[in-house]
């Protein structure tokens, strides 16, 4: 593969408020359990947005095997740049978890240290307390891993990622019917679909032939397009088919709406993704995801040790909006600290490895 290098990755902005929008998204949903669906919305933008920003750096950078030149060297700054933004704001986090202690946490400490959380629940077939959110950021690991190889073969050919992600709908109804559908989604080849078209949206993002399909009515009509599915199969055997399908849906919908905010700034502008409070928000929004299922365990032992058992406070404090009330805060002031102490720190440091 003798590819150029692709156009430059240049900062936007409103991507970061795209990121603070989807990791409130999953907040919301697992601290009030909402009874529609939006966690996995944010999850589904999360994944395709990787897929965009990695294939982008894989792409510009050759940091791919056969690449032109030092190939070897470009790759290994690539993933010591990934493992410098991942892995020390996930071990603190994963140091505070056997403090606390998560009991899951402490039982299987390897495979989160691997990071292999992914894995391990569906080994167990169940989450465990206060951590079970981890499985998506091993995922992403291990996509890191695969990827720039991946791009080795294919290049840029738009069928072939079509056909990886085509691959992603194929594997999760597959291992369903001849496996188990339960926990299909936490296996990296389940979310091949969402990658794949976060890279497709890298390549064609400046193609006349995506600029027709860059318009808030799309975005809309394809979310609209996913709720529907939702409502319709989500109550159907346990909920397997929508398990099936909706990552397909989603990395459509995601794909559009990406697409349109890269392709039309005033959009992002009049959707307050500019604003300031959104932007440093969504720089720090690794540290929101890091932590937000570790607080809804603190807070409900703080309650249960303050308050005695049949007592009505803890009923009431437990409830949705005490715990937004309560948390909100503290998850913002833990994730400015994570920012402040830990990743700004290595963000500067990473700006020294440099590709050339």
């Amino acid at each position: 593969m003798t590819t150029p290098p692709g156009a430059p990755l240049a900062y936007r902005p409103e991507l970061n408020g795209v990121r603070a929008i989807a990791v409130w998204l999953v907040v919301v949903q697992h601290w009030a359990a909402p009874p529609i669906m939006m966690g996995e919305m944010g999850r589904l933008v999360f994944f395709v947005l990787s897929g965009y920003l990695i294939s982008g750096i894989v792409w510009k950078q050759q940091v791919y095997p056969g690449a032109p030149g030092p190939w070897r060297r470009r790759l290994g700054t690539f993933y010591l740049r990934r493992l410098l933004r991942i892995i020390p704001p996930y071990y603190c986090a994963l140091a505070l978890s056997a403090l606390l202690p998560l009991t899951t946490v402490r039982e299987y400490p390897l495979w989160f240290l691997l990071p292999a959380a992914n894995q391990l629940f569906y080994h167990l077939q169940r989450w465990g307390e206060g951590c079970g959110h981890l499985w998506t950021l091993a995922v992403d690991e291990q996509f890191y891993l695969l990827w720039p190889a991946l791009l080795a073969v294919v290049g840029r050919r738009v069928r072939w990622l079509v056909l990886i992600g085509a691959c992603g709908l194929l594997f999760r109804v597959g291992w369903s019917l001849l496996v188990t559908p339960g926990f299909v989604l936490l296996l990296l080849p389940a979310s091949l679909d969402l990658f794949a078209a976060g890279t497709l949206l890298r390549l064609l993002e400046n193609s006349a032939a995506l600029k027709q399909w860059a318009r808030g009515r799309y975005v809309l009509l394809a979310w609209g397009g996913w709720w529907t599915l939702w409502a319709w199969l989500h109550p159907v055997q346990g909920g397997n088919i929508w398990l099936v399908l909706f990552p397909a849906v989603g990395a459509v919908a995601a794909f559009l709406t990406l697409a349109w905010l890269l392709r039309n700034p005033a959009a992002a502008r009049r959707s307050s993704l500019l604003h300031p409070a959104l932007v440093w928000m969504g720089q720090r929004s690794f540290g929101v995801y890091l932590y937000h299922l570790l607080l809804p365990v603190f807070w409900q032992r703080a309650v249960y040790t303050l308050w005695p058992a049949g007592s009505e406070w803890r009923t009431i404090l437990l409830g949705p909006l005490p715990t937004l009330l309560v948390l909100t805060p503290l998850l913002i002031g833990l994730s400015a600290a994570s920012w402040h102490f830990i990743e700004g720190p290595l963000d500067r440091m990473k700006r020294h490895l440099r590709y050339d």
